[in-house]
Parts: structure tokens; C-alpha cells; sequence
């Protein structure tokens, strides 16, 4: 579990918020003490690009703290390890179900500000949620707040305002979520960084998770309740637009 990561979303052989990316990995690799070198980082992933051909594929970039002497503390010599994957069919803008895990998100805690391989909390939630129906789980952090899915930020809309946990309440600083926050201007909407209470799902006008592989899910029903039915299509345009300008294509027309 010691290790950071990241996942990108490939579009014809581009590598969308690739910049973004590597920011946020080189953070959290200077805040766990891991030595990071960006070069080292873009050539992996070039080598992989340059093999890759049209269509939507998944880049994973991953970095242990590699070997190391015996103990908690110890460190050694990163090791790097990218790969590259199609990414299914389908797979972005889906809506899904979700349910209440019981596991929290402790804000406190390294593991939930950065993306790392410490993901068994997120995994023994994501399976309890399909044994119960869902597509995915809701997971409180320690105060009984809002926090995140499983893999993804959430997004609260209601009226004019488009609300999303801070980032001190055991969430990942999502890429594709602070692309939404960008965004929200552009459409009539004021993005608003709160801490969300569980009450407010049920009362707004919709509730999205995004991440940068499925970039858009939509909640239809929490707990088995079904949650408002506000059209996303306005943000769906936007943000498919912003990542064809920036690989060459929109990601709807693959």
C-alpha cells in the first residue's frame, strides 16, 4: 500500500488533463516523502502513447516507494510502473445506483487527500455496494458528512448552485472535479467548495459523482430513494467539449 498512482483517460492517443495529472502526483509524492522525477514519469508514458491507435484507452501511471530496508519507515529506489488499457464501451456518462456504505472516510488521514494504493476501504465498499444492488457506494467521513464515492468526487446540484465537499472533509482533489468547478461559471451555475450534509441529496435537483475515466455519473436513487432527474446534458456538452479541444475529439463520438 505504499504507493502513489494515477489514471488518465486516453483519446486518440492523447492523454486528457495529462498536466493536471502529473501535478497532483508529484504533490502527493513530495508530501509521502517519494522521490519524483517528472522526466522519468512523461517518457513512460510517451512510450505507451506512441504505441496507442484511436479510440478510448486507460493509462495508469503507478509508484511504489520500491525496496527498502526492513521497517515502516524505510526508503528506496521508486519503482514505476505504467500501463495501458482499453477502456470498455460505454463507460463514461453512465448513470448508476448507489447505496450508504457503512465505511467512513477519515479525514484525517493521508489516504483519503492522496490517490494511493491504500484502496482497501474503497474496495470492501465498492463490493458491499454490489452485493446490495448498487453500482457504487456513498461514503461518509468521520463527522457523518458527505465525502465521496468509492473512486469519485460528488457534486451536489440545487437551483443556481452547484456544491462540492472541501477538500478537508476526506476527499481527493479530483482533476475532474475541479475541471466542473471551472466549468460551473460558463454555465449559469456558482460552484461552491462546503461541507454537504446527507440530508441535502435527497432535496436537490441532481447529484453527480465524477472521476476522469467515467467523467459524469449521475445518482438515479440512493438507499433505493429516487434522486431528482435535473437534465446534465448542459454539462455533459461542456465538459465533452473541453476534452475534445484539448485530444482532438469528444470523448460521445468514440
Amino acid at each position: 500500500g505504499d504507493g502513489v498512482f494515477e489514471t488518465m483517460l486516453v483519446v486518440d492517443g492523447a492523454a486528457v488533463w495529462r498536466e493536471a495529472h502529473l501535478a497532483r502526483m508529484k504533490t502527493s509524492a513530495g508530501e509521502l516523502g517519494f522521490p519524483f522525477e517528472t522526466a522519468v514519469l512523461a517518457e513512460a508514458m510517451d512510450a505507451l502513447l506512441a504505441r496507442c491507435g484511436k479510440g478510448m484507452n486507460v493509462l495508469r501511471l503507478a509508484m511504489t516507494r520500491g525496496v527498502a530496508a526492513r521497517g515502516l519507515a524505510g526508503s528506496g529506489k521508486p519503482s514505476i510502473i505504467a500501463s495501458l488499457d482499453p477502456l470498455p464501451s460505454g463507460f463514461i456518462l453512465q448513470p448508476g445506483k448507489l447505496v450508504t456504505s457503512s465505511i467512513r472516510r477519515n479525514e484525517t488521514a493521508p489516504s483519503c487527500r492522496h490517490k494511493t494504493s491504500s484502496y482497501i476501504d474503497a474496495i470492501s465498499a465498492a463490493r458491499d455496494a454490489l452485493a446490495r444492488g448498487g453500482d457504487d457506494a456513498l461514503m461518509l467521513n468521520c463527522a457523518g458528512l458527505v465525502a465521496s464515492g468509492t473512486i469519485s468526487n460528488i457534486f451536489v446540484l440545487r437551483g443556481g448552485e452547484l456544491a462540492t465537499p472541501d477538500l478537508d472533509q476526506g476527499i481527493l482533489p479530483g482533476v475532474t472535479r475541479q475541471s466542473i468547478l471551472r466549468l460551473a461559471p460558463n454555465l449559469g451555475l456558482r460552484g461552491v467548495e462546503r461541507r454537504v450534509s446527507l440530508s441535502e441529496l435527497s432535496h436537490a435537483d441532481a447529484v453527480f459523482f465524477t472521476n476522469s475515466l467515467r467523467l459524469v455519473r449521475q445518482v438515479t436513487a440512493l438507499d433505493g430513494k429516487p434522486m431528482g432527474k435535473r437534465s446534465l446534458e448542459p454539462l455533459f456538452d461542456a465538459l465533452c467539449g473541453s476534452i475534445g479541444r484539448e485530444a482532438g475529439r469528444d470523448p460521445r463520438l468514440i
